[in-house]
């Protein structure tokens, strides 16, 4: 019988960005399990929205520390 293989634990990531010629930093967040999920996600939203953001960062929430982490 195969072990059941272990999931990857939900992180929470949250993307700066602002639009075109505007500024202001807006924020999203998602839940997933790797950097990749988190970053398609992001583009799936964007393309619905019809939106073309200029990415400022991409950080994941430690919990141990409680604090935001920059991944990119």
């Amino acid at each position: 019988m195969k072990k059941k293989e272990k999931e990857k634990e939900l992180v929470e990531y949250k993307f700066k960005y602002h639009l075109n010629d505007n500024q202001e930093i807006g924020e999203k967040f998602y839940v997933a399990r790797t950097l990749k999920e988190a970053v398609e996600d992001f583009e799936h939203t964007c393309s619905k929205r019809r939106l073309t953001p200029n990415l400022v960062g991409i950080s994941r929430w430690d919990r141990w520390r409680g604090e935001w982490e920059k991944v990119g």
